[in-house]
């Protein structure tokens, strides 16, 4: 006569545990935020776009430049540490006034951006509200 093993599920279910416990460890050790040097990419936004051009006031701790994207032009300088006035143009009609602020640590805040004057696509200028605001991306 041939006995049957008695199957225990008591390993495999200590086997699963351990693997879901060291699964969340790693999981809850890893920090997920952006760390050093990086870029936060900004696009103007309202009612009248796309725009031409824009004179922004971009200011916040560890701002080291701003510089083009999406083939836009760019000319800034620093007016104090920290604090950059720059100029975005974008040449092309199918963009809008895209840039890139540079940032000592990505991880921080992201800095504040201050729309000082807008210009369309036909260099005329825009009338500044409330709805003409940057968003931000890493």
């Amino acid at each position: 006569m041939t006995t049957k093993p008695q199957c225990s599920h008591r390993p495999a279910g200590r086997i699963l545990a351990g693997v879901m416990l060291a699964s969340l460890l790693v999981f809850t050790g890893c920090d997920r935020t952006p760390s050093g040097e990086g870029d936060w990419e900004v696009t103007i936004q309202g009612p009248d776009g796309p725009f031409g051009a824009a004179v922004v006031l971009v200011s916040g701790d560890g701002v080291l430049d701003v510089v083009g994207a999406s083939g836009t032009r760019v000319w800034s300088r620093e007016v104090d540490e920290g604090e950059f006035r720059a100029v975005v143009i974008q040449p092309a009609s199918s963009g809008s006034a895209d840039f890139r602020i540079r940032v000592r640590e990505v991880g921080d805040p992201a800095p504040s951006v201050t729309i000082l004057e807008l210009a369309g696509m036909d260099d005329e200028p825009v009338p500044l509200t409330a709805n003409h605001t940057p968003r931000y991306r890493r």
